[in-house]
């Protein structure tokens, strides 16, 4: 075996090997993604609820879930505030207003935070399509070598 297709299967190997740490990455940074949406997802619907109850007012009736997908019937008799998790097992008793905005900065910090995260993805992606060329002309030339 030639020095310079010995050198050549390295670097293969060495692309190659970046290329499947690019991937890995990209599903992990799209994994994230998916999960930022679906809090943000569930933000946005706290904050339609709220909206609902302030609208409404006491006396409706609403079904609460109670867990494995399973409600039962409650009537509002307060408007004025909600209980609110605050994290780490920990909740509060506040104002709807406040309450709604204090989902409505949840929601912007996690659009932030996944704006960040599809720029990587964005930086691997273009990394991958820089690699890609290379591995398959490399592996090309290496078969035809061989031939």
């Amino acid at each position: 075996m030639t020095e310079a297709r010995v050198e050549n299967e390295e670097k293969l190997k060495a692309l190659q090997d970046e290329l499947r740490s690019l991937m890995s990455q990209a599903d992990y940074l799209r994994e994230q993604v998916e999960a930022i949406n679906s809090v943000i997802e569930d933000l946005f619907a706290a904050v339609e609820v709220l909206d609902y109850i302030a609208r409404e007012g006491s006396g409706k009736t609403v079904l609460v879930p109670i867990g494995a997908g399973n409600f039962i019937k409650a009537r509002i008799e307060d408007v004025k505030t909600v209980v609110m998790s605050i994290g780490g097992r920990l909740s509060i008793e506040t104002s709807i207003e406040d309450a709604r905005k204090a989902l409505e900065n949840r929601i912007k910090v996690l659009e932030s935070v996944r704006l960040d995260i599809l720029k990587k993805l964005e930086e691997v992606n273009r990394r991958i399509n820089e690699i890609l060329p290379k591995v398959e002309e490399l592996g090309r030339e290496l078969s035809q070598a061989s031939s």
